[in-house]
């Protein structure tokens, strides 16, 4: 069977409470292709019911500063991505913290991640943010490689407590804009 190319016709829009389901099963099947051998599957099965529960979802779908959306292509609900403005104290300016950019397996290579990035730097530039940030797991090589190529540097080393005795064991990487 070969690779799906990328299709044109593919689009981000906000998830709605219809979509909670959807985006759900998404998730749950990507992590899993991508985080098994990174991290425990105890971790990611904690992790999922943690950040997709209707709660935490209508959290971030209803939060003014913060953004989950769904990319489809062809109608098919391919990859999401979520992100938020945060404002430090210590900062002049909003910092656009990219929380989630994540596509089937199937999907990648065809440049998907690269059309979700660019409309995350147009939302921060739009928001006057100079600096997109994220996390990510220092044995994701493929993201860390990807996020090297988009512009992105690492800025720190950092563990964060998770609860239920997980941790997240990050690079965090910023773009500036």
């Amino acid at each position: 069977m070969a690779a799906p190319q990328a299709d044109p016709s593919g689009t981000l829009a906000p998830v709605t409470e219809s979509d909670y389901a959807v985006l759900r099963d998404l998730a749950s099947t990507i992590w899993r292709e991508h985080y098994t051998g990174i991290i425990s599957v105890a971790q990611i099965d904690y992790m999922l019911a943690g950040r997709f529960s209707d709660e935490a979802l209508q959290e971030q779908c209803a939060a003014p500063n913060k953004w989950l959306e769904l990319l489809r292509v062809g109608g098919e609900p391919v990859g999401y991505c979520g992100y938020e403005v945060i404002r430090e104290d210590d900062a002049s300016t909003p910092v656009m913290k990219l929380g989630q950019l994540y596509l089937l397996e199937s999907h990648r290579g065809l440049g998907l991640g690269r059309v979700m990035l660019g409309h995350v730097e147009a939302q921060a530039r739009e928001h006057g943010s100079r600096v997109i940030r994220l996390q990510v797991n220092k044995q994701n090589t493929s993201s860390i490689g990807f996020y090297l190529a988009m512009g992105f540097e690492v800025a720190r080393e950092a563990v964060f407590d998770i609860g239920s005795g997980f941790v997240m064991d990050d690079f965090v990487m910023e773009k500036r804009l």
